[in-house]
């Protein structure tokens, strides 16, 4: 019953564990560590009536101060952060709230909601699609993106391995937080003009980190609110932790739409605001010029039928945008980009008939220590490679010998090794605490955890749909290769019902009742929710008379079965 509960995190992420400390000598680029100034915590005042607080978690959220009221820009990651921040805010003004906006569907951006405002009290505005990306908190990839997540944030690294978060201090998120994003009910399409408290504001989509990019425009205080299209690193053209193709070509266009607004004051939802109609020009022409020269160099490269690693080789910013302070590789990658613009137009195979079908992992490994003349000498090969400052290469060499050797604790320490090694030369955050976190899997058994609370009201926001469409990924399909059942979900208190079918295989869910069903689940939508949570069980929603099973209650129950938990 519990194979939803990790859907309902988000990309966030939480403690599993007690981190051990850090040396206190741990070794980092001294740029990274310069770069959490950026970070300081507090409320910086732009101009008359527009405020961003900063340093408070991984994003920003922004007060636009009106005549009788406030708006704010962007709600923080978790109700606890958005409280906090609130409260600085109320030592500048008491007006009242009239409105929230969000910029875009980012957790660290929507989950803090609740801390502004309750569920129906202000109109909430953001692009037309963000509400479904926000209901796609629950979907089939949710448990490896939450994990991937933890690695890039370093949420489980002390201070001294993690030094900060490339756009923010940290991903403030842990066991104790509460997770609320209220859904929006007032959307824009391609552009959008409203006033609220007397601030005339346009709403302009603008797709680039995520699909449902806004940015805001205050024509009459000449001030920008770009979203994450911009902020002080390299743009993270493709995230570590994993998402959908980032269309980059649109994001350069997205910029030109700002640019084209001779804004006089630019506020990014991270990093700190940039000043002056001059170098906010000039900033935003650098940074979508360094984008479009990835995307275009990579095209041109893959045309004459490189493979990415090829093309890796031979893309490097030219030195002048290079060298610019706002594209400090800090949070996004060249190379990394490079690979997913590569990707995105072409898939993943990269035109090398060797990597079509290529060995499994075992076979390569047994060769590679054949190569090496045995298992033995390939761990001793890997342990010159580090002692010898080769960590990439010792970490590769590491990648057969716990294929071949997965319960030795000699290749598990040697690969941490490699690991922390690499670690401490990296200036990128999110490729720093990759490798730490990692470190910490291999040589102390680290298991990434997560468990945050989303509350009922949170839940209730979600729509059903998702939280039986999530169901078909965690089925064992190997278990149910030979069978062919239905089981029906009927929802009292929306009057919705539905199907879900195993055939040999494959789940399927769809709308509506079949008549051929093994049983039938009778419930209302939030008893369900609180299951599929975890927050309930089955057995005591049965005894309490919140959950019916009509027909065969133990063909439901092996059904149910059927379904990995994931814990």
């Amino acid at each position: 019953m519990r194979y939803l509960f990790v859907l309902l995190t988000a990309t966030l992420v939480a403690c599993g564990g007690d981190k051990t400390p850090a040396p206190a000598d741990t070794p980092a680029p001294e740029a990274l560590r310069a770069h959490s100034q950026l970070f300081e915590q507090g409320v910086v005042k732009v101009t008359d009536g527009v405020y961003v607080a900063i340093g408070y978690g991984l994003a920003n959220s922004i007060m636009l101060e009106g005549d009788d009221g406030i708006i704010i820009v962007d709600t923080m990651e978790t109700v606890d952060e958005g409280e906090r921040v609130l409260a600085a805010f109320r030592e500048i003004t008491d007006k009242p709230i009239k409105a929230l906006i969000y910029t875009h569907n980012h957790a660290d951006h929507v989950f803090g909601a609740r801390a502004f405002a309750a569920p129906g009290e202000v109109p909430v505005y953001a692009h037309e699609s963000t509400g479904y990306y926000i209901n796609r908190v629950v979907n089939q990839i949710r448990p490896i993106i939450t994990t991937r997540s933890m690695r890039m944030f370093g949420h489980h690294l002390p201070d001294g391995e993690r030094i900060n978060d490339g756009i923010g201090p940290f991903l403030g998120v842990n066991e104790d937080s509460s997770l609320f994003a209220l859904p929006p009910d007032h959307t824009v399409g391609e552009r959008r003009e409203v006033t609220i408290a007397g601030l005339r504001l346009e709403l302009v989509h603008a797709p680039g980190e995520t699909n449902d990019q806004l940015f805001v425009w205050l024509p009459e205080k000449k001030v920008v609110l770009s979203g994450d299209n911009i902020y002080q690193a390299f743009p993270n053209l493709y995230t570590i932790r994993g998402t959908p193709y980032r269309d980059v070509r649109r994001w350069a266009d997205s910029l030109d739409k700002i640019r084209a607004l001779g804004a006089e004051y630019l506020v990014p939802s991270h990093t700190r605001p940039l000043t002056g109609a001059d170098a906010i020009r000039d900033t935003l022409t650098a940074y979508r010029d360094g984008i479009q020269f990835v995307h275009d160099q990579t095209l041109r490269y893959m045309n004459q039928g490189l493979t990415p690693d090829q093309i890796v080789e031979r893309v490097h910013l030219p030195p002048h945008l290079a060298e610019h302070p706002w594209l400090q590789p800090f949070y996004g990658n060249v190379a990394w980009s490079v690979r997913s613009v590569f990707d995105g137009y072409l898939g993943w195979f990269d035109g090398n008939p060797s990597t079509l079908q290529p060995l499994p992992e075992g076979e390569r490994a047994r060769h590679m220590a054949e190569l090496a003349g045995g298992e033995e000498a390939l761990l001793e090969r890997a342990r010159e490679a580090l002692d010898g400052g080769q960590a990439q290469w010792a970490l590769t060499l590491t990648d057969h010998l716990r294929v071949l050797r997965p319960d030795d604790q000699a290749v598990a320490d040697l690969r941490a090794g490699a690991l922390r090694r690499l670690a401490e030369t990296e200036s990128n955050p999110n490729a720093r605490n990759y490798y730490f976190t990692a470190a910490r899997e291999a040589g102390e058994g680290l298991h990434p955890g997560f468990r945050t609370e989303s509350p009922d009201g949170f839940l209730a926001t979600l729509p059903i749909d998702n939280f039986l469409g999530a169901m078909p990924a965690f089925l064992k399909a190997e278990e149910t290769l030979d069978v062919h059942e239905k089981l029906g979900f009927e929802f009292a208190d929306s009057g919705r019902a539905f199907t879900l079918e195993i055939r040999r295989g494959v789940a399927v869910v769809h709308d509506g009742l079949d008549d051929d069903t093994v049983a039938v689940l009778e419930t209302r939508e939030p008893v369900w929710k609180a299951i599929a949570a975890g927050k309930r069980g089955a057995v005591a929603a049965l005894a309490g008379d919140d959950l019916d099973i009509r027909g065969g209650k133990v063909a439901a129950l092996r059904i149910l079965g059927y379904f990995e938990k994931v814990d």
